[in-house]
């Protein structure tokens, strides 16, 4: 772990201890993940199916409602949690427009937002 007075006072030596290290970050999002595990199945916007890939899921609370020409409908946001650059472990594929079905519900990935080590992909579903 980086340590902040160490590197704030310049005592680090090297610029890989002054750096984030993606391979740790990887590590520690693995351990969260491993936490809250869940199998998911996405399926690509060609419509190819992806082998199955653990991640975390984390629901939005604020449930709303998506206007279609259809009418009303409810929308349920999700974050769901990958990892990249890890030491042993693939990194997770997710891209936008990747589709998985998670508790009957078919999710759709909006926005896909790349940390240190993590990989992050906005979810939603509509109905």
């Amino acid at each position: 772990m980086l340590d902040l007075s160490a590197w704030t006072s310049g005592t680090l030596k090297t610029a890989q201890q002054r750096t984030i290290q993606a391979q740790r970050r990887a590590a520690d999002a693995w351990q969260r993940i491993a936490d809250k595990p869940t199998s998911v199945v996405f399926r690509t916007d060609t419509g190819a199916t992806l082998t199955s890939q653990t991640v975390r899921v984390e629901w939005d609370n604020r449930a709303g409602e998506a206007n279609s020409d259809a009418g009303q409908t409810p929308r349920m946001n999700t974050i769901v949690y990958g990892i990249r650059d890890h030491a042993t472990l693939p990194d997770t594929d997710i891209a936008e427009g990747y589709r998985f079905v998670l508790n009957g519900d078919e999710y759709t990935i909006q926005d896909v937002i790349l940390q240190i080590g993590e990989i992050q992909g906005v979810a939603v579903a509509n109905g």
